[in-house]
């Protein structure tokens, strides 16, 4: 539809404006749940050059600046402030729900990769906080999807124990580096 937008403004009636609006933040929408961040900025600089001829700010215009505001906070890792925003009343209209349920997941699924490298296990009740999941149950299957261990009330990540291995791998090889290092450096000396 974005090319339809090329089309001069005497052409088309008033209300078309706010559906155009609407349409660009969907986009803009869109692009955040695939993690197309570099398009979405193509996208946003093109708005705000377009913007600074009319005067108008994108900042007032709530199809736009929700998009924006949950960027800026995915930037800055405020996944709860992205959380909350997509809740309720805070979303500018029901379209853009469908596309928030898919970015939750997609933030939900960000945060299980960070916690699989960052802990060795984790409490259910602190899963389901940190995944932003209702209940214990749904914790449950979703460390189940992802092939986690549910035992005694915590959550094991197995992939921990594989990342352990290669790290000792990288140690080794590390090790050989270091010690090819000094013998060039004590072949550089004799030879200076």
């Amino acid at each position: 539809l974005l090319p339809f937008y090329e089309i001069p403004e005497s052409s088309y009636g008033d209300n078309t404006s706010s559906q155009r609006s609407k349409v660009t933040g969907l986009y803009l929408l869109l692009l955040l749940t695939k993690g197309d961040y570099a398009a979405f900025h193509t996208v946003l600089e093109g708005l705000e050059v377009e913007q600074a001829g009319k005067g108008d700010g994108l900042e007032g215009d709530e199809f736009i600046s929700y998009p924006v505001k949950l960027e800026r906070w995915l930037m800055e890792g405020s996944y709860d402030r992205v959380w909350a925003a997509t809740k309720g009343d805070r979303v500018p209209s029901e379209e853009f729900g469908v596309f928030t349920e898919v970015l939750v997941g997609t933030i939900r699924d960000e945060i299980a990769s960070c916690s699989e490298k960052a802990y060795p296990s984790l409490p259910i009740a602190n899963a389901k906080n940190l995944l932003f999941l209702d209940s214990e149950g749904s914790v449950v299957d979703f460390a189940q999807a992802r092939g986690w261990v549910v035992k005694d009330g915590r959550i094991y990540f197995p992939q921990q124990q594989e990342d352990m291995r290669t790290e000792k791998d990288i140690l080794v090889a590390s090790g050989q580096v270091i010690e090819n290092t000094i013998g060039y450096a004590r072949e550089l000396e004799t030879i200076v």
